[in-house]
């Protein structure tokens, strides 16, 4: 069996309908379904998690594209009971499993990690955002609040309560925030005129493709719009 092959195989058998996950059903009309391949959600899910390694900051999360993955997965699973274990193709489904389980592990892992460190401050930006804006799923929102109540109560049982009452209200001198100034590889989805990319006002225009390294601050907002990706 050829590499042509085996692709338009497991292609062939990752064909999934998202509009039942990312639409409305009071909003759409069963015309309307946008059909979306598992290729192109996977797509979208190795862009989320690289931006995710890469930024300071936790990002908007991708719980819709995860869970259409993970009901994926799934089926490939089933699917895959069928198949004789000394077919090549079993072989092949496996490894991509495997990979799959691999992006999908590591970029909720990354978002802890993110959310154990600045806990009080994401929390913050959370409150002050808009229903519609929030980065933080529900199963998250409940996990960083939780785990700052944790954190609190400890350092109150062994610190806290022993200091005087003026330390002890210095709240805001705990809180621990992102860089937004670091560093990052940023690389042009689209072409992007006139982006500042110094404290001097510097423009430069970004090219397709093209690729910078400039203070993640200056470009957040390039993420957000999926005009660029982080490398």
């Amino acid at each position: 069996m050829s590499d042509d092959e085996i692709t338009a195989d497991l292609q062939a058998e990752n064909d999934v309908d998202a509009a039942a996950a990312l639409a409305n059903d009071d909003e759409e009309d069963d015309d309307d379904v946008e059909q979306i391949t598992a290729q192109k959600v996977l797509e979208i899910l190795e862009t989320a998690w690289i931006n995710e390694m890469c930024a300071p900051e936790i990002l908007p999360n991708q719980t819709d594209m995860l869970e259409l993955m993970v009901s994926q997965v799934s089926h490939m699973e089933e699917q895959m009971r069928d198949l004789d274990k000394n077919d090549f193709r079993a072989v092949v489904h496996s490894m991509e499993l495997e990979r799959v389980r691999y992006i999908m592990a590591s970029y909720l892992r990354c978002r802890l990690q993110k959310i154990e460190t600045f806990t009080q401050h994401i929390l913050n930006q959370e409150d002050a955002r808009e229903p519609d804006d929030k980065r933080l799923s529900p199963e998250e929102t409940k996990f960083a609040k939780e785990f700052a109540g944790h954190v609190d109560e400890y350092f109150h049982k062994v610190a806290t309560q022993y200091m005087p009452n003026q330390q002890r209200g210095e709240l805001d001198q705990r809180i621990v925030v992102p860089n937004l100034m670091s560093h990052v590889f940023l690389k042009a989805n689209v072409a992007v005129p006139a982006v500042i990319v110094g404290v001097d006002d510097e423009e430069v225009d970004m090219a397709p493709g093209s690729q910078h390294i400039i203070p993640y601050q200056l470009v957040a907002d390039l993420l957000q719009n999926n005009q660029a990706q982080l490398i």
